[in-house]
């Protein structure tokens, strides 16, 4: 869809249709839970007060990524993006004293080695694209740690909680959307002209943006935020394995050596994960 294809560059009206498309999932999780006997409102209700500050969040979140990559060298976008990892540990600390181990930061910190090794090259800032760059990742981390604690504070599903948040995540994009993007690509997104293929591509983004939100959403649900970042640098490695596979976009030594140093660091983070909770199983009281 980018300008190496088929040049629709409104990054955040994209981001509105994707939401727009994902207000299915609430009739969906609604429908669901009647076929099995239940009422849609099973959780707790979610106060107005939370659910815009979480869409305020969200949205400055997305806003601030978009400016991120127009006012940065990629290098330094790369950069910031590994910087969630820490940004979310510092925020739980800060708002909920949630510790990380020692052993659970070594692996965090190889995963950040080979992130950065395999993505991050020549790197360049400036003012105020570093302040953007940083409202974005202190915005995306908490957006995603609202997305865990909404979940267990108020008992609501993730399908559940994704599908209250969309349509007022995408009113606020489509709202915004179209006058950041005219601000960043110096046209309206009015002025693209559609074609048969561009219509289907943008049909297959909303229908894949639809899942890459469930996933995010029960993935952080079931795990933690901060589990969520370090699995997501996954998705890392296999951008450069389908470049190169779907695309034919050349893969370098540094892309190979950062993503198996990445990967074994993301396994070593999933073992001490997965031992912790074992033995703090063990110590609570048995009832």
């Amino acid at each position: 869809m980018g300008s190496s294809g088929l040049a629709f560059q409104y990054a955040t009206t994209l981001c509105g249709l994707h939401f727009l498309c994902t207000t299915s999932v609430r009739s969906f999780a609604s429908g669901k839970q009647e076929a099995g006997g239940k009422t849609a409102a099973t959780g707790q209700v979610l106060p107005r007060e939370q659910l815009a500050a979480f869409v305020a969040v969200a949205s400055m979140s997305i806003v601030c990524l978009n400016l991120s990559l127009m006012m940065n060298h990629v290098g330094f976008y790369q950069l910031c993006k590994l910087l969630q990892i820490p940004a979310v540990a510092m925020l739980e600390f800060m708002f909920f004293g949630k510790k990380v181990s020692w052993a659970l930061a070594r692996a965090i910190g190889v995963v950040m080695l080979g992130v950065g090794i395999a993505t991050v090259q020549e790197t360049s800032m400036n003012f105020w694209g570093t302040i953007v760059a940083m409202i974005g990742v202190l915005s995306t981390s908490g957006q995603q740690i609202l997305v865990s604690r909404l979940q267990i504070e108020y008992g609501i599903g993730s399908n559940d909680l994704l599908g209250r948040t969309a349509p007022l995540m995408a009113a606020s994009m489509l709202l915004i959307g179209p006058f950041l993007d005219q601000a960043i690509t110096g046209s309206f997104v009015t002025d693209y002209y559609w074609t048969q293929e561009s219509l289907l591509f943008l049909a297959v983004s909303c229908l894949l943006a639809i899942w890459v939100n469930i996933s995010q959403y029960m993935c952080i649900g079931t795990f933690s935020a901060l589990s969520f970042q370090v699995i997501g640098h996954v998705k890392t490695v296999f951008i450069f394995f389908f470049a190169w596979l779907l695309f034919d976009i050349p893969v370098t030594w540094n892309n190979i050596i950062g993503g198996l140093i990445a990967i074994g660091g993301i396994s070593h983070y999933s073992q001490v994960s997965a031992a912790e909770k074992e033995r703090d199983a063990k110590r609570r009281p048995q009832v």
